[in-house]
């Protein structure tokens, strides 16, 4: 019979170590205890943890420590337009939205043909970063017309879900949403947002939505962990 590699098996034991002993976020033992605890080397404990790292059920914070990450059986259906906040809370799930950037810009010009408008025209831009409970989801960028969304505001962006916003300011009745999913692999600057490793595998969504003037009021580029992520499809053979 082969013989599991000292490392595998570390990893096992950890696994279950975590899953039986310890709570989302609590703080994992120091390489040098666990170095003891399971009689390896420092370097197998290292290996291990970065494997259990790569894996999503643990996270680095520099110069702290080394902590378990939250992981949930039923990871969220990307399937189709959604409300992140919405969906996060019928999961019995915290959403947080934490706005990195609004700003209003000329649109270049591949956002412009996305959007169907002309290069140069005013767009706002707004980045966000997803989070439920403490867990990093998602990274998106929107971008919606000025002359569309005259005023928007970063406090009102960040109590109300954005369609909410759209429809109870503007009176803007969402009619459609087209989406795109592909895979990717996370850049070193997204991948510290999301706590994963850089180079881990994510779902880039391209989502564009149209008001039922026609009008497309947003065009967004998400990045999302592919860990907490599925996209579901249901075929019915008529």
């Amino acid at each position: 019979m082969e013989k599991v590699p000292l490392t595998k098996q570390l990893v096992d034991q950890l696994e279950t170590f975590i899953k039986e002993k310890l709570q989302p976020n609590d703080k994992l033992p120091s390489e040098r205890d666990l170095s003891e605890l399971y009689q390896v080397s420092r370097n197998t404990v290292r290996a291990a943890l970065n494997e259990l790292f790569l894996r999503g059920f643990i996270y680095r914070s520099t110069g702290k420590g080394t902590f378990v990450a939250e992981r949930f059986d039923e990871r969220t259906d990307v399937s189709g337009s959604y409300s992140f906040t919405k969906q996060m809370l019928a999961m019995n799930r915290k959403p947080v939205t934490r706005i990195q950037r609004l700003e209003k810009i000329a649109a270049p010009a591949k956002i412009a043909k996305r959007m169907r408008i002309e290069p140069g025209t005013p767009v706002y831009v707004l980045d966000r970063l997803r989070i439920a409970d403490t867990l990093p989801m998602m990274i998106e960028r929107s971008y919606l017309p000025a002359n569309t969304v005259t005023g928007l505001n970063q406090e009102a962006l960040s109590k109300t879900p954005l369609y909410d916003w759209l429809e109870g300011h503007y009176g803007i009745h969402i009619v459609s949403v087209d989406e795109a999913f592909f895979a990717g692999l996370v850049t070193p600057e997204d991948a510290e947002q999301l706590r994963v490793a850089p180079a881990s595998a994510c779902l880039n969504i391209r989502r564009t939505t149209f008001a039922d003037t026609g009008e497309i009021v947003e065009y967004t580029l998400s990045v999302a962990r592919a860990d907490q992520f599925v996209y579901h499809v249901h075929h019915v053979n008529h």
